[in-house]
């Protein structure tokens, strides 16, 4: 199990380290990519060598974010030699891809899922934080990292995508005070709402597509949809879809199905009340007790139904 470090403990570790490698999960979201380009942004503020990577596709959704050109993907054999390997925004290891056997150095990871399986050699673990982003911000304070705005934009990106723009339940008055901090540094949030919110038309075709498959599980409390590994395109970014069944009412759970090889079939969970991270951890994922997900190694029909009956299961056991 980690070491789990206090904040100064951690700021220690990055005042000891030159070169650093920063790694986030696979298929990344506003806040493993928003985080992880303002510390590195941050660190190198410091005279740190960073390399940032992430091992799988980042979709062009997220051109607009400064530096996220940075990122690189090592592949199987390579060898990096480091300091310090930081694991951001990611509970388990399988989920940061080939870095965990390429990248030589002692692990730090810094997280906020519940679902984290404290796998790195140093933990900093705040379960409380709306993002990863919120944390970066606080490590900042720590380090005595002054802020920019490119920085400032990429935190807010983190924390809004992770919070739902303030409306899920881990909003918190400390991740809205940090918001409030980085807009006075000059963040404009509707540039920043604009972006994530634009959809091109591909975007909007293959969400009218999805929303087709939309069907009803267990009275109606579970909704499904499904992108087929057909329709499936890397470079749309589908985190939202699951937005429409989540919000049908008497729905429960929402799930999407996502086959993104014939044979593995990435999973996305949102609830009301249940807590889907266990379930998602039970298959090598990991999350939010209210979002979460996984990768079922299944084509997507066996995948649903592996996933669907969990989830009955598990709702049987709550009622009980």
């Amino acid at each position: 199990m980690s070491k789990k470090l206090t904040m100064p403990e951690v700021a220690a570790l990055f005042e000891g380290a030159k070169d650093i490698v920063i790694v986030s999960h696979i298929n990344p979201d506003g806040d493993a990519l928003g985080s992880t380009l303002a510390l590195a942004a941050g660190l190198r503020k410091k005279g740190k060598n960073v390399v940032i990577s992430i091992d799988d596709e980042i979709s062009s959704y997220y051109n607009f974010m400064p530096g996220i050109d940075q990122f690189v993907r090592f592949k199987q054999g390579d060898v990096i030699n480091a300091d310090l390997l930081v694991i951001n925004d990611a509970s388990s290891l399988d989920r940061i891809g080939v870095a965990a056997e390429c990248v030589k150095a002692p692990m730090l990871n810094i997280d906020h899922h519940v679902s984290n399986t404290g796998f790195a050699d140093y933990l900093y673990l705040d379960v409380d934080a709306a993002a990863t982003g919120e944390v970066i911000f606080r490590l900042f304070k720590e380090l005595n990292i002054e802020i920019d705005l490119q920085m400032a934009f990429c935190l807010y990106v983190a924390i809004v995508t992770d919070c739902g723009y303030f409306k899920y339940s881990n909003t918190t008055p400390h991740c809205m005070n940090c918001a409030a901090e980085l807009l006075a540094i000059g963040v404009e949030p509707d540039v920043v709402s604009d972006f994530l919110e634009m959809k091109s038309r591909d975007d909007i075709k293959l969400l009218s597509k999805v929303l087709e498959t939309l069907a009803f599980e267990f009275n109606g409390r579970i909704a499904t949809i499904e992108i087929s590994h057909e329709n499936y395109n890397p470079d749309i970014a589908t985190d939202s879809f699951i937005h429409y069944p989540r919000y049908i009412d008497g729905v429960e759970v929402a799930m999407m199905f996502k086959g993104v090889e014939k044979d593995v079939t990435r999973v996305s969970m949102r609830s009301r009340r249940l807590d889907v991270s266990k379930i998602a951890l039970s298959f090598g994922g990991g999350g939010h007790k209210r979002a979460s997900g996984c990768t079922i190694y299944k084509d997507m029909a066996e995948a649903k139904k592996i996933m669907l009956a969990s989830i009955v299961d598990e709702m049987g056991n709550c009622n009980g």
